[in-house]
């Protein structure tokens, strides 16, 4: 009776230790699987992402495998996780309309923005000597950056002096009133980092001949786009597009050329990256967009040669990176 006992113990814990050895092996087969696919997966999928609170995170982004440059962009990503995410700078480019600046300096200067750390000025008009920095009574700095060239890139440009991730990129005839500026910067801050967040929305469609063209979306419900001419950014978007990178490199030399479509190549870039479309905010106040009578947009034929950068901008992409989007966010209630 010992014996038999012994053997069928024996033969149970044999039984056991197999089937332990077998669950082992199975683990370390299933843990050697599960690494290996994140491995590829990371390997094939992984951009560094910025933060946003609204759209869909689970989105179709295959173009950007073939377009951008994963490690030119997580490397603009890590460069400036340092710089201050609670200030922002609003970075204007101007060339010879020292009115038109100056009104809207004033208009800046005049009253306290909490959050706005610095101007800066950056001044294409490389013949004329720009005024001497200064401190506004409320402690923002004024800097003028004398550009390399009268190029249009160069407010795409991430100044090593920026101090704070957001950028509001603006031109020097177009402004959000002050008293909203703080309420814009903080929606940026908490829903728009991951995206161009600005107040002028512009569409991309096809025409009924079948050929790409650019719009101020007259009777659409969506958009895809928003004008660099007020718009915050996050610095990590301009250092991509200011890179080594080969594609951005034609953009920016077809930038030059043209003359035009900063604005469109910027909205194409941001979304590539990010694979999201961009934000429109509306503050309590209108935004105000002077429209001088001289100047890029009002040149004859702008909309055919704006149509004519989207056609050849997904062409040099070999896609449309642009999203459409029908959110906004604007300051105040809706009262019923």
């Amino acid at each position: 009776m010992a014996s038999y006992i012994g053997a069928l113990l024996y033969r149970l814990s044999r039984r056991g230790a197999i089937i332990f050895l077998a669950v082992c092996l199975s683990s370390l087969f299933f843990l050697s699987f599960v690494s290996f696919q994140a491995h590829i997966s990371r390997g094939i999928q992984d951009f560094a992402e910025l933060p946003g609170g609204l759209q869909d995170k689970h989105v179709e982004c295959s173009g950007r495998q073939q377009a951008a440059t994963r490690d030119i962009w997580n490397a603009a990503e890590r460069k400036y996780r340092d710089l201050r995410d609670d200030y922002f700078t609003v970075a204007i480019q101007t060339y010879r309309r020292p009115k038109e600046l100056n009104n809207t300096l004033h208009l800046l200067l005049g009253t306290k923005i909490p959050s706005l750390l610095e101007i800066v000025i950056i001044w294409n008009d490389v013949q004329i000597k720009p005024p001497e920095d200064f401190v506004s009574p409320y402690n923002v700095s004024v800097r003028y950056r004398v550009s390399r060239r009268n190029s249009l890139n160069e407010k795409l440009w991430p100044d090593p002096n920026y101090r704070t991730k957001a950028i509001l990129l603006s031109d020097d005839d177009v402004h959000y009133n002050p008293s909203d500026l703080d309420f814009i910067f903080q929606t940026w801050r908490k829903n728009g980092q991951n995206r161009l967040t600005g107040a002028f929305a512009r569409c991309v469609s096809m025409s009924s001949e079948g050929q790409w063209q650019y719009s101020l979306c007259g009777n659409m419900d969506s958009y895809s786009m928003i004008l660099t001419g007020l718009a915050f950014t996050h610095i990590a978007f301009l250092d991509y597009f200011s890179s080594h990178d080969p594609l951005m490199t034609e953009i920016r030399e077809y930038i030059d050329t043209t003359f035009n479509c900063e604005d469109i190549a910027m909205n194409f870039v941001a979304s590539m990256l990010t694979c999201k479309g961009p934000l429109q905010i509306s503050g309590a106040e209108k935004p105000v967009n002077v429209m001088p009578k001289k100047g890029i947009s009002t040149k004859p034929g702008h909309m055919k040669i704006r149509s004519k950068c989207v056609k050849d901008f997904i062409e040099f992409f070999g896609y449309l990176p642009l999203r459409n989007t029908t959110e906004y966010i604007a300051r105040g209630l809706i009262r019923g």
